[in-house]
């Protein structure tokens, strides 16, 4: 027997040395740097990729600490601190990322992971890491921040300027349509001083004309003169319907209301059109005010040239804060398709109830006809009944 085990131990050392010298070209064909340190920091085993890193062999690093090396002070307290506290707690340390001194100064980055080693005793006192090069990876990622920056940079001021041009775009907008109305109120005071005052002082010549042919006992002329007397009157009247529809809304509490009764009489011309109006609707606001006013104009005007309507309602009602106008007909209703080219009243209508910060909408009604509806958010005192209009 003895014989036998003296024979076999020259074959177990062989292959042991096998075993290790395998384990030794497994470990330095490894890119990743691989090491076991004990408490004080002193290497233990360390691969070519770390020999290459420290700028030694893999001989010189045994007893070596990073201190020994090109690492910096920061570096060195750095790696001690994690090495002790994965001892210390005897769990595995994944470290996402710490930069590393290279033995010809470059810095570069690695993910790291630490395990703690144990003796037979439980005891822990030595540290195995694992850490592998991600320096391409994160200049990758930085140069894609970067570039995630400067694009969102660029986009930011893109926005900033689109922005900008298009407050600079409403602000000319609503310059505009202020010129507007500024010069449809010029326009209907003019009318209404002139033309109108001319056409009232004809009306009276022409009935004084009238009454003296009558004296005169000239019935035919004074039946032309009458005649006369009845187109000047109807022409002052239509003046003055222009002239009030060119400066409607006066600023006041029932403004507003006024405004649509009139516009609801003007309107009529052989199709019944009323105003309901429930409530008191207090807006003091002639702005907002005066574009409801021509929002609710141009559906009128829209309802009796396109929709061949009996009948058209405008509604205005206040609950709360919300303010409902609405214009409904019961014509023959919208048509499938809108051309952009045909519908300028209902850009110049959407467009007024954006200025207000109102919500616009037009579609059809449930049964027949169409129905425009512009709400807006209004902050006012409760509405107090009062006698519906007629």
């Amino acid at each position: 027997m003895g014989k036998d085990t003296r024979r076999s131990s020259p074959g177990i050392e062989d292959e042991l040395k096998r075993e290790r010298a395998f384990l030794r070209q497994v470990i330095d064909a490894t890119p990743s740097l691989i090491f076991v340190k004990d408490r004080e920091g002193r290497f233990l085993l360390g691969n070519a990729a770390l020999a290459h890193s420290c700028g030694t062999s893999v001989a010189e690093l045994t007893g070596k600490t990073d201190a020994d090396f090109h690492r910096t002070p920061d570096q060195i307290t750095h790696f001690q601190h994690i090495d002790h506290e994965v001892m210390s707690s005897g769990k595995t340390m994944l470290i996402p990322e710490e930069e590393v001194t290279q033995a010809d100064g470059q810095v570069r980055w690695f993910s790291t992971g630490k395990v703690p080693l144990f003796e037979a005793d439980g005891a822990c006192d030595k540290v195995l890491g694992v850490a592998t090069d991600i320096t391409e990876q994160r200049l990758a990622q930085k140069e894609l921040e970067q570039r995630v920056a400067q694009r969102t940079a660029e986009l930011v001021a893109a926005n900033e300027k689109l922005t900008s041009q298009m407050e600079e775009r409403r602000r000319l907008e609503n310059a505009l349509l202020h010129v507007s109305e500024q010069e449809q109120r010029r326009l209907g005071q003019d009318l209404h001083d002139g033309l109108c005052q001319s056409l009232s002082g004809l009306a009276f010549m022409a009935r004084s004309l009238t009454k003296t042919l009558e004296a005169q006992q000239l019935a035919a002329p004074a039946a032309e003169a009458a005649h006369l007397a009845a187109l000047i009157h109807q022409s002052l009247e239509q003046s003055r319907d222009i002239a009030k529809g060119l400066h409607p809304v006066v600023m006041d509490a029932e403004g507003l209301v006024s405004a649509l009764h009139e516009l609801a009489s003007r309107s009529s011309g052989g199709i019944a059109c009323r105003l309901r109006c429930e409530h008191r609707v207090p807006i003091t606001d002639n702005v907002v005010a005066l574009h409801l006013y021509r929002i609710a104009q141009e559906a009128v005007a829209n309802a009796l040239k396109h929709s061949a309507a009996r009948s058209i309602t405008l509604s205005l009602k206040l609950r709360q804060d919300l303010l409902t106008l609405s214009v409904a007909d019961d014509g023959c209703g919208l048509p499938e398709v809108i051309h952009a080219s045909k519908g300028m009243g209902l850009r110049l209508m959407q467009y007024r109830a954006d200025v207000i910060g109102a919500d616009f909408s037009i579609g059809h009604r449930k049964n027949h006809g169409t129905r425009m509806t512009c709400l807006l958010r209004i902050f006012a005192q409760p509405p107090s009944p009062s006698q519906p209009s007629p």
